[in-house]
């Protein structure tokens, strides 16, 4: 019992005395805390000021605006985006292709589409913006106004080479001749002498862009070693993909297969280029048709320099004269694209039938004219793969041409497809409709939807024909005011 007692009492001993010494532990504990609230506390409410002004500062660069499409606002000190020069020739106001009217509609559509596959659309997924510019040869002044309402910058010229300066005897005395305007078609040349754009497109007025040409740019800017050359360079649909392109692409460019003779060259097709504008290469152009040295006949030696670029529709003016300088004058200087996809027309390139081509050549019956394997066919190209169309197999669109035969007007069978053809041209049609729906909404007028009453092919037409021919066509119903106000909110706007 005595032992027990004495556990005891040392147990309580033991108990009075850790008491004790865990009563200074908590009050040095408590010491210790109070010390580090007083000091961090100050500290922590310092260091909260300090982000919230940080946070502040940053929080207007990512707002993002009520309605934005972006999932981020523009930068204030980014650069304006590049201007590419989009230009149009006209050389006179009407012909039997198309009336005054048609032309007007012809240039509307025209600057639609530009304005659709350009930046200030941003569904077009574009980088480039756009001016536009009509060269109008001073026998068009009189309709070249109509040009300048619609926005285009009109650049009033006479022929840049005079007849009489022609020094070669047989150009000088048959250039007058020439499909389609004779030596007046050189007014094209003053697409080369467009000042402040890096980039001049030209085209003739009866054309329609369908989709950006945004890589062709990217190739002709960027240096051709960067990464973003390299990959604008493999995604151009060229003529002959195997063919290494210039590291300085000074233009762009198709040709007419549809008119080679057998063994001869290929002209190129004068409704459409891509090119820096240079006053050297307009120069050098005025030189050569000074000189005159064109070479009559149907021989390989015939044409420009007898070097064979003649013998075909054009080839003394537009036709043969950039063929030639391209090919002769100034080499690898360009990339030829596939004119299935650029600047399409929806022509024949087989050796079938017309132009310039007979049966007796048995053994080319049903080939290529470009002379390759598996040669595409342009006339069932899918429309979708398409950049750009030029109306020409195909009709103008405003000729309401629904008819398939070999008659002056209508869509020949032999050098087109009319089901093709009706799909390309209900393309232009459909861009039409889609204007008149913006001009009526833009107007708060129906007024302009009474061009769309006719009743010839409406599935194709959609209601601007009221029969076959051009005569048959209904133009745009708008007014100069209406117009305007369509320029200044829809095309004038930057998205």
């Amino acid at each position: 019992r005595s032992q027990c007692a004495a556990m005891v009492r040392i147990n309580e001993s033991q108990r009075r005395g850790g008491a004790s010494s865990k009563a200074s532990l908590s009050s040095v504990r408590r010491s210790l805390f109070i010390l580090l609230v007083v000091l961090i506390l100050p500290l922590m409410l310092w260091f909260h000021r300090i982000i919230a002004a940080n946070l502040t500062d940053v929080a207007p660069a990512i707002t993002i605006p009520h309605g934005s499409l972006s999932s981020a606002p523009p930068d204030k000190n980014q650069s304006a985006p590049i201007q590419v020069a989009y230009a149009i020739s006209l050389i006179r106001c009407s012909d039997f292709q198309s009336s005054t009217s048609g032309l007007l509609d012809a240039a509307t559509i025209l600057r639609h589409s530009v304005h659709e596959t350009s930046v200030r659309n941003p569904r077009s997924g574009s980088k480039y913006d756009y001016k536009l510019y009509a060269i109008v040869h001073a026998n068009a002044a009189e309709c070249s106004h109509v040009l300048s309402d619609l926005g285009y910058e009109v650049m009033l010229r006479d022929s840049p080479v005079q007849i009489d300066e022609i020094r070669g005897e047989y150009l000088r005395k048959n250039v007058h001749k020439e499909w389609c305007c004779g030596a007046n078609e050189f007014v094209k040349l003053y697409a080369y002498a467009i000042d402040g754009h890096p980039i001049v497109v030209h085209t003739d007025i009866d054309f329609m862009y369908y989709q950006p040409m945004d890589d062709l740019f990217d190739a002709m800017l960027m240096p051709h070693d960067s990464e973003g050359g390299k990959r604008a360079r493999r995604r151009i649909e060229m003529e002959y993909p195997d063919k290494v392109m210039p590291e300085n692409i000074q233009a762009y460019l198709t040709r007419d297969y549809h008119q080679v003779i057998p063994g001869r060259k290929a002209a190129f097709q004068a409704g459409f280029i891509v090119l820096k504008p240079d006053r050297k290469v307009f120069d050098e152009y005025l030189e050569i048709i000074r000189e005159g040295n064109f070479v009559e006949g149907f021989s390989r030696q015939n044409g420009w320099g007898g070097k064979g670029y003649g013998g075909v529709v054009g080839s003394m003016a537009m036709q043969g004269l950039p063929a030639y300088y391209y090919d002769e004058v100034r080499p690898n200087a360009t990339v030829e694209l596939n004119g299935c996809r650029y600047n399409h027309m929806g022509a024949n390139v087989f050796y079938e039938d017309v132009p310039n081509f007979i049966r007796r050549y048995k053994d080319l019956h049903g080939k290529c004219r470009r002379n390759v394997e598996g040669c595409e066919d342009c006339r069932r190209t899918d429309v979708s793969l398409i950049k750009n169309i030029h109306f020409t197999n195909c009709r103008k669109p405003w000729n309401c041409a629904g008819i398939s035969s070999m008659s002056k007007g209508n869509i020949d069978p032999r050098t087109a497809d009319y089901d093709h053809c009706m799909e390309v041209v209900g393309k232009w049609h459909k861009a039409r409709t889609d204007l008149e729906a913006r001009i009526a909404n833009v107007t708060g007028d129906g007024e302009v939807l009474r061009g769309q009453s006719g009743a010839y092919r409406r599935d194709v037409f959609m209601g601007h024909c009221k029969e076959d021919c051009q005569d048959g066509y209904l133009p745009i119903v708008a007014s100069k005011e209406a117009m305007a106000k369509v320029a200044q909110t829809i095309w004038d706007a930057s998205g």
